[in-house]
């Protein structure tokens, strides 16, 4: 009876533990973004003491200052003189010499009037009585010219403006009033002209050592769709798909991609480099170790302490003799060598764990021992990093697109 007692409250325990962690997680310890973050809720985040020092920039920080414009940018001089000294009251005639003593430069916008075009199209009559007149362009019936277009698409593309806020600007800065319809129309016709573009970035693609790789749920033509983003140390290149299957990975990297590639733990990547014949695989260790923290209530094995505490004291112990490295203090020679035996004793930790009485440090023990080849790819190859932040940093303006 005892024991039945007992094994009840262990389970009653568990599901306690479970529901206190699901109840904590947040962007730092889980794949929730930042923005779903409760504020209220304290993150864990250690104060700094004071240091004594005051505010702002210390002793030998090099300052910063706006670069005076040379003689040949300035559209303007104003020159300001005396009128009277302050000392004696006298006052200063143009037969007083004044010498400059501080130049003071104002950057300034002029007054914006748009640039209104006007094309004709005369007709001719031919002697044969055939009336001619020459086609007009296709571009023309937009009513936008070049410049324009491209500065609706930056204010989109870049500035991740909403519809109305772009003609807001349009007609009350650049003084072009445009119809929301019109805009929407402009954009289609930049996606249009940027095809040739996109499809030569594709095919350079494949000739790339390293490719970061994310996804994400996008909207398109009412239904949901997916948006996908393969970012290179040079360029980005967003394609939308109707999967989110390894598929896609295959139609734009080819079957036979032998070049690296950065991801998540998502089936899809997995899948891919399982069925094809070459190339490596970095997964990305932000993504682990948030899940590493979301275990913080959960015993290791044979230790009273955290396997979250033990686990990121060894992956700490990586990072920083990585860091070593990123900053030239180390060779990757010497990398390689003093990152070895904490592999090891990592990898003994994992395998002690797969017995772990919690079932969740149990299950991720074996993930993590099943892609262990997939883990440290980043020690042993140049260009590659061991997290795929390129990729989320790159795909956050279409997230904030999608949101608007």
């Amino acid at each position: 009876m005892l024991r039945i007692v007992i094994i009840l409250l262990l389970r009653e325990i568990q599901y306690l533990r479970k529901r206190l962690a699901s109840h904590k997680k947040n962007s730092s310890n889980s794949h929730k973004p930042p923005s779903r973050d409760d504020p209220f809720q304290k993150r864990g985040v250690p104060k700094r003491g004071a240091s004594g020092r005051k505010p702002g920039g210390q002793k030998g920080h090099p300052g910063k200052a706006r670069v005076m414009a040379l003689p040949g940018q300035i559209s303007q001089t104003i020159p300001h003189k005396p009128q009277s000294c302050k000392r004696c009251g006298i006052s200063f005639g143009e037969s007083h010499e004044s010498v400059p003593a501080q130049k003071r430069q104002v950057w300034e916008i002029p007054e914006i009037k748009p640039s209104v075009i006007e094309h004709v199209f005369y007709s001719t009559t031919c002697s044969c009585g055939h009336r001619n007149r020459p086609d007009v362009p296709e571009w023309m019936y937009s009513g936008t010219g070049e410049n324009l277009q491209a500065l609706i698409a930056y204010l989109t593309g870049e500035g991740k403006l909403s519809r109305r806020i772009r003609q807001s600007i349009l007609e009350n800065v650049f003084h072009v009033p445009l119809a929301l319809g019109a805009i929407q129309n402009r954009l289609e016709d930049t996606s249009h002209i940027l095809q040739g573009a996109c499809a030569e970035l594709e095919n350079e693609l494949t000739n790339q050592p390293v490719v970061n790789i994310d996804e994400t749920g996008y909207p398109h033509n009412k239904t949901l769709a997916w948006l996908w983003v393969f970012v290179t140390n040079s360029f980005a290149l967003f394609t939308i798909r109707a999967s989110r299957g390894s598929q896609v990975i295959r139609s734009v990297l080819g079957e036979l991609f032998d070049g690296i590639i950065i991801s998540d733990r998502f089936s899809a990547y997995l899948k891919y480099h399982k069925d094809r014949t070459c190339g490596l695989l970095q997964l990305c260790w932000a993504h682990i170790i948030r899940d590493v923290k979301a275990l913080c209530t959960e015993p290791a094995y044979g230790s009273s302490k955290p396997f979250s505490l033990l686990m990121r004291q060894r992956i700490g112990t990586v990072f920083r003799i990585w860091h070593a490295h990123k900053h030239n203090t180390l060779s990757r020679e010497q990398l390689i060598a003093l990152t070895q035996p904490i592999l090891l004793e990592m990898r003994s930790f994992l395998e002690n764990n797969r017995n772990a009485p919690s079932q969740a440090v149990s299950k991720f023990s074996c993930q993590l021992l099943k892609k262990w080849e997939h883990l440290f790819v980043f020690l042993s190859h140049q260009g590659v990093e061991p997290t795929n932040n390129l990729t989320e940093r790159s795909i956050r303006p279409a997230v904030q697109s999608r949101k608007l």
